[in-house]
């Protein structure tokens, strides 16, 4: 193999480690790190908050996510020989160190989106009123 074929299988196989990642891995750490702190900051805040769920749908897509990762990034280390493995790698690592700002709860779209995913964990308005209008 030539010094062109190398970078070429280096570079192709980093960028598919960068969207693999991007995809599960990013999305799998965000749920991890992020959304556990909110879930429970909500249960603090509203008490009716279904906290067992949200950490149900939690446990689902972290698993869901490593699980991708770990199948594509097994089948990529295989399947490749080792400049594309490590381009691979490299991918992963970039995407992660590009997205490592989203997996604070402090961050303002992770609120958005807690918000939106897990708005069926919150109690109705008719049972925080209490009034009974029937």
């Amino acid at each position: 193999m030539d010094i062109a074929s190398i970078a070429l299988h280096f570079l192709g196989s980093a960028g598919a480690g960068f969207l693999i990642m991007s995809i599960f891995g990013v999305q799998a750490l965000v749920a991890l790190c992020s959304s556990i702190s909110l879930a429970r900051r909500r249960k603090h805040q509203v008490p009716a908050f279904d906290l067992a769920l949200a950490l149900r749908r939690i446990a689902w897509r972290t698993v869901i996510g490593f699980l991708g990762v770990a199948v594509i990034s097994a089948l990529m280390i295989w399947l490749t020989a080792a400049p594309g493995t490590f381009g691979y790698l490299f991918g992963m690592i970039l995407s992660f160190l590009k997205n490592l700002n989203r997996m604070t709860p402090n961050d303002r779209k992770n609120q958005r989106r807690f918000e939106k995913m897990f708005a069926d964990c919150y109690p109705y308005e008719d049972e925080l009123d209490g009034d009974d209008d029937f």
